[in-house]
């Protein structure tokens, strides 16, 4: 007979491992939670680009996207990035292919001294590009921007999946939240400009390396190679990552020790250095190969003596006799005749640089404007007479340089206080003021979960890997440069703060009810709090200050400049004069690259003119001013006027003609210079004696209507 089979074999060495049982419906590993996060992630990322794209098709382009654009579309054109290599190539070329398939007018332009100079011109080259594509100008720069908004998208699923892998979906969801309604993410977001870009391309390389610790594996240090090459395409600021990433080598081998491997052996250790090496040395080279194929490879292999720097950091005293060449660029001009490539004359002035000609230059300008300029060179450069000049220029090559002398710097303002200097709490202050309720709520409980929770000294890399890259980024900021510009320096900040907050969901959900209930209450809270913050200032999220600190319409502001008024409402003026004053001219004082005459070249209405400027304030350039320009009055007339708050409150700027002929290459400089004159005064600070009418337009450009009375005080002044 045969045998009965036994009812409950017993497993063999043999036989399969028992299947695990299928995940509940709505366990994170279930299809259907997979389908879920799907949709919110994509609802999230939609919601996200839609918010961005409304917002830059209701405001105009900010003073640098003028620049950038016309930039980007010469490099398309003519293969060379010589036309503003300020900032390194990537976002003006993403930017600048979708208008290329509008065909604009720049043939004209590549035969004027502009672009054929020795340091052209790229204000120049913007207000002609303007000037001959007037009738589609807005509408190019509208397409442009949509392009951008494509980086914060990447830079939500990076936010999503680092959040995600360290403390779960759901986590994950609350950190792309964050990301999705942050209003300084979608301010900034929406610009043609390297700040957006530079955060989400940093973040992104991180993370690769941030993979690549966990498994050193070639695959994963050529993805990381690759994208911190990227990430020198976005922003010179990102050549911190090339001190931060073995800072978070070393933590990860502190703490978690060697990776998983071969077996140990008495020469594992040796052979664990060689391969880090080796991924090191791969991944310095592939960045760099992708920073030379973003360059097109122009000027790679330049020998280093070649170049004229003209920043501290990479130049040295003149030495006596020698001839500089000269420059129409007021800061070289300033700087080159007193310094000199500190490389010229040393055994390293015949290495051939592995780097984009243009990529050093850019770099080299970025400095001088950092560390500034003597103003002794530029009173020195100014003198009149070549005997002269010459003798003044030697004695200053002599005289040894102070650190401590005053030099010509950006004019940076902070509560009501308008200086040359920076102050060392300028960005903790700009985080304080346009940071929401919200995120600073949540922020604050995630340092509950950080303190208490147990964690392994791997658990403990993670959490202070997030917190590397912020904390150089404030630090060289604050210690290492005398900028303090706007917010928009520092916001490579958010997304690890974003993403280290989302371990407050795993803590609430490890509590006991109701406590679980109560803790999630209040993350929902101040999570709703930040949504409701983006949802209010939609859309001049430009111009955003939370309401602990007065908000963005409090006089006198925190902050001006690219945290509140960068000239991106002069549209909604034109549009706010059409609606209600259509019959009287407006007088206006704008902080912004577009000129307002622009609306008359598209054949649209706008009648203006330059209100007067308090005396030693306002200069006319080459002694007279352009007929296209309407002003500045003589005096003050009653009627409505417009002021923007960044000049109200004292930044210098200026006017350029709006129709100069091609002929005439000198017209396109300033017509009209705003600058601080005798005591101190500014512009048009008289008017801040007057109410303002109304809200300012989209919070930054502030609308008078002054009567008879209101004038006759000011005009004995002018």
């Amino acid at each position: 007979m045969p045998r009965k089979p036994r009812r409950n074999p017993k497993p063999t060495p043999q036989d399969p491992t028992p299947a695990p049982a299928p995940p509940a419906p709505d366990s994170p590993a279930s299809p259907r939670s997979r389908r879920w996060t799907i949709v919110a992630v994509a609802a999230l990322l939609v919601l996200h680009y839609a918010l961005a794209a409304r917002s830059l098709l209701v405001e105009n382009a900010t003073v640098d996207e003028v620049v950038h654009l016309p930039a980007g579309i010469t490099y398309w054109q003519k293969g060379t990035f010589r036309l503003y290599h300020h900032n390194p190539p990537l976002f003006k070329l993403v930017a600048a292919l979708p208008v290329l398939m509008m065909g604009p007018n720049t043939q004209p332009l590549y035969s004027h001294s502009s672009w054929t100079g020795k340091d052209p011109s790229q204000t120049t080259f913007s207000q002609f590009f303007a000037i001959l594509n007037a009738g589609r100008y807005f509408e190019m720069l509208q397409l442009a921007r949509l392009t951008m908004p494509i980086f914060t998208v990447l830079g939500g699923l990076v936010v999503f999946a680092w959040s995600a892998r360290l403390y779960g979906k759901l986590a994950g969801l609350l950190s792309l939240a964050l990301w999705t309604f942050c209003p300084n993410i979608l301010a900034h977001g929406r610009l043609i400009t390297s700040d957006a870009s530079s955060t989400v391309m940093g973040v992104a390389a991180t993370y690769a390396f941030w993979r690549y610790l966990g498994t050193p594996t070639w695959r994963r240090a050529v993805i990381a190679g690759l994208l911190l090459g990227i990430a020198q395409l976005s922003k010179f600021s990102m050549l911190l990552l090339y001190g931060a990433w073995p800072i978070l080598w070393l933590i990860r081998l502190a703490l978690a020790g060697r990776p998983a491997g071969p077996a140990e052996s008495p020469d594992s250790t040796l052979r664990y250095l060689a391969r880090t090496l080796a991924h090191g040395a791969a991944i310095v080279a592939l960045s760099v190969l992708t920073i030379d194929i973003g360059y097109g490879f122009e000027g790679v292999g330049t020998r280093l003596g070649k170049f004229e720097f003209g920043s501290r950091t990479l130049t040295r005293p003149v030495p006596p006799g020698m001839v500089r060449p000269h420059s129409r660029n007021e800061l070289f001009e300033a700087s080159w005749q007193f310094r000199v490539n500190r490389f010229r004359g040393t055994w390293l002035e015949r290495l051939p640089v592995p780097l984009p000609r243009h990529y050093l230059e850019g770099f080299d300008e970025q400095k001088i404007e950092t560390e500034g300029i003597p103003n002794r060179y530029f009173a020195a450069v100014e003198i009149q007479g070549p005997r002269q000049k010459a003798a003044v220029i030697e004695q200053l090559r002599r005289t040894p340089e102070s650190d401590r002398e005053s030099r010509q710097a950006y004019l940076v303002y902070l509560d009501g206080e308008l200086r040359r200097t920076g102050w060392k709490s300028y960005y903790l202050m700009a985080l304080l003021y346009k940071i929401p309720e919200g995120t600073w709520l949540l922020l604050a409980i995630s340092l509950v979960p950080l303190a208490l929770m147990k964690r392994t000294r791997a658990g403990w890399f993670d959490e202070l890997g997030l917190m590397l890259v912020p904390a150089l980024i404030l630090l060289s900021m604050t210690l290492l440069t005398d900028i303090n510009l706007g917010l928009r320096y520092v916001i490579g900040i958010l997304p690890y703060v974003f993403i280290s907050i989302g371990k407050v969901v795993p803590w609430c959900q490890a509590m006991r009810s109701p406590w679980r209930r109560v803790a999630g209450s209040v993350v929902a809270g101040s999570l709703a709090l930040t949504v409701a913050a983006s949802l209010w200032i939609h859309p001049h999220y430009l111009a955003y200050f939370n309401w602990a600190s007065g908000g963005p319409d409090r006089m006198p502001p925190h902050l001006i400049d690219s945290n509140l008024d960068w000239g991106q409402d002069l549209v909604a003026l034109q549009r706010w004069w059409k609606e209600t004053i259509p019959d009287q001219p407006i007088g206006l004082a704008y902080f912004g690259q577009i000129n307002p005459s622009i609306f008359a070249m598209r054949g649209e209405p706008f009648r203006w003119f330059l209100p007067p400027g308090l005396p030693g304030t306002v200069d006319p350039m080459f002694g007279r001013s352009s007929p296209r320009l309407i002003g500045p009055a003589p005096r003050l007339t009653p009627g409505y006027y417009a002021v923007s708050a960044s000049l109200l409150y004292g930044l210098r700027w200026g006017l350029y003609d709006p129709a100069p002929p091609l002929t005439v290459p000198e017209a396109t400089q300033p017509q009209w210079n705003y600058h601080p004159g005798p005591g101190g005064v500014h512009a048009f600070e008289y008017f801040r004696r007057f109410r303002p009418i109304m809200p300012p337009i989209g919070h930054s450009i502030y609308v008078y209507h002054l009567t008879e009375e209101d004038v006759a005080g000011v005009n004995a002044e002018l």
